[in-house]
């Protein structure tokens, strides 16, 4: 997937999500919060990753920008990719588990 659709069907995909899934700023810190500690746990660079995302989408809640959330990069890959293969931005098991759908 070229750069510009990877970009589309991120902010297609993390729409639907917050759509379908409303989050307030509270719940949003608690994110934050949650992967910091699992970074503390885990100590590696797919967890900083996580961190830098959550702290992205904080800020695009905010500011209605992504661009904070564009940085971590792998992140910004998978997303897509998982969303146009099953309409959701999170790993299977996480959307069984956790999402609400339309």
């Amino acid at each position: 997937m070229n750069i510009k659709d990877t970009i589309r069907y991120y902010k297609e995909g993390i729409e639907k999500y917050d759509r379908e899934n409303p989050a307030t700023f509270r719940d949003r810190l608690a994110q934050v919060n949650d992967e910091f500690q699992e970074l503390l746990e885990d100590k590696n660079l797919d967890e900083l990753i996580d961190v830098i995302h959550t702290i992205g989408i904080v800020f695009h809640q905010l500011t209605g920008s992504h661009i904070i959330s564009y940085i971590p990069w792998p992140n910004v890959k998978k997303h897509p990719m998982r969303y146009q293969k099953y309409g959701c931005i999170r790993s299977i098991i996480n959307c069984q588990k956790y999402c609400k759908h339309n």
